[in-house]
C-alpha cells in the first residue's frame, strides 16, 4: 500500500499538468507582490489598504498581514510552492528527459515491414547495385550519426534537441535556487549624507533574515547638481570606496541611473536635500553653522533664521541648489535676493550651502545567479526547438526500406527526404521501378 501511494505521489510530481498548475499559482501570486508594496510597516499598510475600502473588494491591511503579502517572497508558503516546483522539475529531468536522452543515444535496429509501415516517411526501392553505398554518403553529407549491423542501418542527427530540455530544467532550478537565496539574503540601505562625509551603511529599511551588512567605509566627496533651462536636470555624487588605512579603492562619480558598483553592492543617486549654512562673522572672523528647514513637505524650498541684531531676526530662503537666496525681516517683508559668497547683512557674509546626497545601496548576490540562469534558459530553450532526426535502412534479398521520424521540423525532412530519393534516382537506371507506400 505504502509502495503504491509512494508511486502515485511520483507519478504527480513528473506530470506536466500538475507543474504547470504549480507555476500559474506561483506566476498569479508573484503579481500580489508587483502591485502590493514589499516590506513597508503595519502603519503604511493600514492607511493605503484600509478596512472600510479594500482593493478589489477584498484587498485591505488585514488581508495582507494575515497572508504575508507584504514579503510574500519569503513567506513559508510561496517558498513551499517553488520547492515543490523544483521537485517537478528534478523528477521530470531524471524519470523523463536522462532516460530518454540515453535512448536516443543507442542504435535502435528496424527490420520488419510493420516497423517501417507506422514512420510519418518511408519508401520502398528494388534492390539495386551501390544503394547502401548511396545511402550512406547522402547521409554523412546531411551530419547524420551512422550505425550499421549487416543489411541494416540506423542513424540520427540533432541530439542537442534532446539535451537541450534537460538544460531548461536545470536553469529553471538555478533561477528558484537564486532567487529563493536571495530572499534572504539581500538588503536596501537609504542614507542621507553631507559631502566630505565618511559613513558606513547603518540604515538599512530592508535587510535579508540571512544578512550580515557588510563593513565598509564611503566617502561622499562632492555632489552638485545640473540645471537645464532653470530646472534641474541631473545630481551628482562623487564617492569613493575606502579600506581599512583610508586608501582609495575605487572612485566614480554616481547619478541617476548611473550606480557605482562594487563587488555585489550598488550605490544608486536617489535623492538630495540641503542640511545648512555657513556664514561668517566678518568683524569677529567666527564662522556658524545653521540648520535648514523646508517650507513644506515634498518641496525643495528651506528656510532659517539669522539673530542679525540682538533684537532682530533675518529669514533666509534657499529654493533648489542654486547659488542664490531670498532674505526678508522678522514681518515676513522682502529685503534682497543675495549670491552665495555675499554680504547678506552689515556684519554677515554667507560662505556656502550644505547640500547632502541622498543614496539607495543595495546588495542581493543572486542577481548574478539569476542573470546567468535566465541567460541560460534563453538558449537552452532556443536549443531544444532543434529536431531530432532518426532514419533506418533495412534490406532482403529483393527490396529496401528506407524510412525516417523527427520530433520538430516535419516540412524539413520531408524536404531532406525528397531531395535523398531524387539522388537515388539519379544514379539507377532508367528500367529501375520506384513505388510509393
Amino acid at each position: 500500500m505504502k509502495l503504491v501511494k509512494f508511486q502515485k505521489t511520483v507519478k504527480l510530481f513528473t506530470d506536466l499538468k500538475f507543474a504547470l498548475l504549480v507555476l500559474g499559482i506561483i506566476a498569479f501570486i508573484s503579481s500580489f507582490g508587483t502591485v502590493i508594496e514589499q516590506d513597508e510597516t503595519i502603519e503604511y499598510y493600514q492607511q493605503n489598504y484600509p478596512v472600510f475600502k479594500p482593493i478589489y473588494g477584498f484587498i485591505n491591511w488585514q488581508v495582507i498581514s494575515f497572508f504575508g503579502l507584504d514579503h510574500v517572497y519569503t513567506t513559508w508558503w510561496f517558498l513551499s510552492l517553488l520547492l515543490i516546483l523544483g521537485i517537478c522539475l528534478v523528477s521530470c529531468t531524471f524519470t523523463r528527459q536522462i532516460p530518454l536522452l540515453e535512448n536516443s543515444k543507442e542504435f535502435l535496429f528496424k527490420k520488419q515491414k510493420k516497423s517501417f509501415l507506422i514512420l510519418p516517411f518511408v519508401i520502398q526501392f528494388k534492390n539495386f547495385l551501390y544503394l547502401k553505398e548511396n545511402i550512406l554518403l547522402k547521409l554523412q553529407s546531411l551530419n547524420f550519426y551512422i550505425f550499421q549491423y549487416g543489411n541494416l542501418i540506423y542513424g540520427y542527427k540533432g541530439l542537442i534537441g534532446r539535451v537541450s530540455p534537460i538544460l531548461v530544467h536545470i536553469s529553471l532550478l538555478i533561477i528558484l535556487s537564486g532567487s529563493s537565496w536571495g530572499a534572504f539574503n539581500n538588503f536596501k540601505a537609504q542614507e542621507l549624507l553631507p559631502t566630505g562625509e565618511v559613513f558606513h551603511i547603518q540604515n538599512p529599511i530592508k535587510i535579508g533574515k540571512l544578512t550580515n551588512l557588510p563593513s565598509m567605509n564611503v566617502r561622499i566627496n562632492d555632489f552638485w547638481v545640473e540645471y537645464e533651462n532653470n530646472k534641474i536636470h541631473q545630481f551628482y555624487s562623487n564617492l569613493s570606496i575606502l579600506n581599512s588605512n583610508g586608501t582609495e579603492i575605487k572612485t566614480q562619480t554616481i547619478s541617476v541611473n548611473n550606480p557605482l558598483h562594487y563587488k555585489t553592492i550598488d550605490f544608486y543617486q536617489s535623492d538630495w536635500n540641503l542640511l545648512g549654512i555657513r556664514i561668517q562673522n566678518q568683524k569677529t572672523s567666527q564662522i556658524y553653522e545653521f540648520p535648514l528647514f523646508p517650507l513644506k513637505q515634498n518641496t525643495k524650498s528651506w528656510i532659517t533664521w539669522i539673530p542679525t541684531t540682538s533684537t532682530q531676526t533675518t529669514a533666509l530662503i534657499f529654493d533648489q541648489v542654486q547659488k542664490t537666496f531670498t532674505a526678508y525681516d522678522e514681518n515676513g517683508k522682502f529685503l534682497k535676493n543675495y549670491n552665495v559668497g555675499e554680504m547678506f547683512d552689515s556684519q554677515y557674509k554667507m560662505l556656502e550651502v550644505i547640500p547632502a546626497s541622498g543614496l539607495q545601496i543595495k546588495y542581493d548576490p543572486s542577481i548574478v545567479i539569476i542573470y546567468f540562469g535566465f541567460g541560460l534558459l534563453m538558449l537552452t530553450a532556443c536549443l531544444s526547438y532543434l529536431p531530432y532526426t532518426q532514419f533506418w535502412l533495412y534490406s532482403d534479398e529483393f527490396v529496401s526500406w528506407i524510412g525516417s521520424s523527427t520530433n520538430r521540423g516535419k516540412i524539413q525532412l520531408e524536404i531532406d527526404f525528397e531531395n535523398l530519393i531524387r539522388s537515388i534516382e539519379e544514379k539507377v537506371s532508367r528500367n529501375i521501378s520506384l513505388f510509393d507506400i
